[in-house]
C-alpha cells in the first residue's frame, strides 16, 4: 500500500506493510531511498499517517544522508579488473582458466579459476556461492563471539541469503536471517547487525527497552550503523 506525505517542500512516498505478527509500528529508511512502514494488520491508517508525520523530519534526514552518496557503485560486470568488497576491503577480480573451479584471495586480488570457457554469468554464479559460504562462517563466528553477552540465550538458527532491503531479521520463532551481502562490509558492521538481531531475542519491537539493551552490549552501535549505511554502496 503506497502513500505520500508532504514535509515542507518535500513529498515523501512510503509503503505500508500490514503484518499479522506485528504489534507496534515501525518505520525504516533504506539506502535505496525506500521508506517502509511495518504495522499490525488491524492498525488504523489514521494512526499510521500521524506517526509518519511525527517522524517526517527524521525520515527526511535519513533520505538526505543516503542521497549524499549517490551515484552508487555501477553494477558489477564480473570481468577481470573490476573490484569487489570482502569484509570492508577492496579486491580486484582476476578470472582465469584451470582444471578445477576455485576462488582465492591473493595480494589484493580475488582470483577465480574456472574450467573451460568462462563468461560473466558463470563467474557471477560461482562468486555468489563463494560469498554465501564465507558469509555463513563469518556470521557464525560473530554470533558465537557476541552471544555470551546475552545471558541465557541459545544461538538462533541461522539463514543466509541475498536480500534487497534488509541487513537482517529475526522471526517470531527465533530464526535469524542475515543478508549475504553483509559479508562485504567491515566486521564491526557485521557485529552491529548481529547484536541488533540478538537484542530481538528479548525485545521484539524497537522500543526504549530494546535500544537500552543494544546500548549496553554495544555502546558505539550508532557509529557502526552509520558506517554500514555507506560501506557497501
Amino acid at each position: 500500500m503506497r502513500q505520500e506525505i508532504v514535509f515542507g517542500t518535500e513529498t515523501i512516498g512510503y509503503e505500508i506493510r500490514f503484518l499479522p505478527t506485528r504489534r507496534t509500528l515501525g518505520i525504516e529508511v533504506h539506502p535505496d531511498l525506500s521508506v517502509i512502514v511495518r504495522a499490525p494488520s488491524d492498525c488504523d491508517p489514521a494512526i499510521i499517517l500521524a506517526r509518519v508525520g511525527k517522524r517526517a523530519s527524521w525520515i527526511s534526514k535519513q533520505l538526505t544522508n543516503f542521497q549524499r552518496y549517490s551515484p552508487r557503485t555501477p553494477a558489477r560486470q564480473y570481468v577481470s579488473g573490476e573490484t569487489h568488497l570482502y569484509l570492508g576491503r577492496q579486491y580486484r577480480l582476476k578470472v582465469g582458466a584451470g582444471e578445477t573451479a576455485s576462488v582465492k584471495m591473493n595480494r589484493g586480488h580475488l582470483v577465480i579459476t574456472l574450467p573451460g570457457k568462462s563468461n560473466p554469468d558463470r563467474v557471477k554464479a560461482f562468486l555468489h556461492r563463494w560469498y554465501l559460504d564465507h558469509a555463513r562462517q563469518v556470521f557464525i563466528d560473530v554470533m558465537d563471539e557476541w552471544l555470551p553477552r546475552f545471558k541465557g540465550r541459545q544461538r538462533p538458527r541461522l539463514i543466509v541469503r541475498a536480500m534487497q532491503s534488509r541487513w537482517g531479521s529475526l522471526s517470531p520463532a527465533g530464526t535469524m536471517t542475515l543478508n549475504a551481502n553483509l559479508v562485504r562490509a567491515p566486521r564491526s558492521c557485521i557485529e552491529y547487525v548481529v547484536a541488533h538481531e540478538l537484542c530481538h531475542l528479548k525485545y521484539r519491537d524497537h522500543d526504549t527497552s530494546f535500544f537500552r539493551l543494544l546500548g549496553q552490549v554495544m555502546p558505539d552501535w550508532e557509529k557502526r550503523k552509520q558506517r554500514l549505511e555507506t560501506a557497501v554502496l
